[in-house]
């Protein structure tokens, strides 16, 4: 068991420094793909009643994980959507990517280095619901997008014009939004990004 575990960690480093953007047009190898299967069939404690159960799980995630590499490539980032535990040089890279392709462009260092940190985070939230995915424990595969440097909170405030029926906000409930709103205004350079 010791073995297995050292010879994991010694695969997922050796895979940790091989992603780099050379090789994002390649497909994942049969060897990094089981790999990967068979780490997150460990972490689940998934077991299964037969070799030819084990290969049909298999084959699925196998085309599942092809499908959201697709996808993030498409996408426009380079970097794969599965790898879990991204370098901070992996991370930082793809936050560029994603200012650049998102006409991000904040108003000082410190703004920044406060939303790569609610980044960094979603960016994790959705490489561990993707191999959920691929695995066939969740039901869809996730990705990022122009609000992902968003808190929850954040995202609510500029993305929800819809008010149920019979609803209305209090005054606390607008003033508070309203003060995330001109918080934000204030992230983004220049404001007219978000002065809608």
């Amino acid at each position: 068991m010791r073995t297995m575990a050292l010879l994991l960690l010694v695969s997922l480093l050796a895979a940790a420094t091989s992603n780099t953007s050379d090789n994002v047009h390649n497909e994942r190898s049969e060897e990094e793909t089981r790999r990967i299967f068979l780490e997150w069939k460990a972490e689940l404690g998934k077991t299964y009643s037969s070799l030819a159960e084990e290969e049909r799980a298999y084959d699925m995630f196998k085309h599942r994980l092809h499908d959201i590499d697709q996808w993030w490539h498409k996408s426009g980032y380079s970097a794969w959507s599965w790898d879990r535990e991204r370098s901070e040089e992996e991370t930082r890279r793809i936050f560029a990517e994603w200012m650049a392709t998102n006409d991000k462009i904040y108003s000082s260092i410190d703004h920044e280095e406060h939303r790569y940190a609610i980044f960094k985070d979603a960016l994790r939230q959705v490489d561990r619901n993707n191999a959920g995915y691929a695995l066939g424990v969740d039901t869809n595969h996730q990705g990022i997008n122009g609000f992902t440097d968003l808190s929850l909170e954040e995202f609510n405030v500029v993305c929800s014009g819809f008010i149920p029926e019979g609803f209305e906000p209090s005054p606390a409930d607008l003033r508070r939004d309203a003060e995330i709103q001109e918080r934000l205004r204030l992230v983004y350079a220049p404001p007219s990004l978000w002065a809608h």
